[in-house]
């Protein structure tokens, strides 16, 4: 990234999908234990149940992340993803309605190219000449205000 980068946005899972993913998880891991035991298959078991709480953690810390500098939007789903977008290929930002645990978590492909970068809860719409994007933010009014005038293309209220 050139220059110096502004924080416009970063959205995390909330606190309740936090505690229902690692509920679920926690459950099925205790299931995976338990159901080994007389199998004889507690090593094997014991190793998934290590490789799904490590990829469960990833989850539960995932953040989404608009940033700017003077040349480009760089939008994130930490740790996974990073794209950097040239402002003049910024066509609009605006208000979404919220995404919820049906179009899931991290970066999703959404169809009609359109792409999310997603935790739930209130998002932006980001049009560019190539892309849709949807994207997780705490405050989706200000964020697009923000994304809309770092691209100089502030719309009159």
């Amino acid at each position: 990234m050139n220059g110096k980068s502004t924080l416009i946005s970063e959205a995390r899972i909330s606190r309740g999908f936090q505690k229902v993913i690692a509920s679920v998880v926690g459950m099925l891991c205790v299931f995976i234990i338990v159901t080994s035991i007389p199998s004889g298959v507690l090593l094997i078991s014991g190793g998934l149940v290590a490789v799904i709480a490590l990829l469960t953690v990833s989850v539960l810390r995932i953040r989404v992340t608009v940033e700017a500098t003077e040349q480009s939007l760089t939008v994130r789903c930490r740790p996974f993803y990073s794209r950097a977008i040239p402002l003049e290929d910024v066509v609009d930002a605006s208000p979404a309605p919220s995404s919820s645990m049906t179009e899931g978590f991290g970066v999703r492909y959404l169809g009609q190219r359109t792409w999310g970068l997603l935790v739930g809860g209130p998002a932006i719409v980001l049009e560019t000449p190539g892309r849709t994007w949807l994207i997780s933010t705490p405050d989706p009014e200000s964020t697009a205000a923000s994304v809309l005038a770092h691209a100089g293309k502030l719309k009159d209220i």
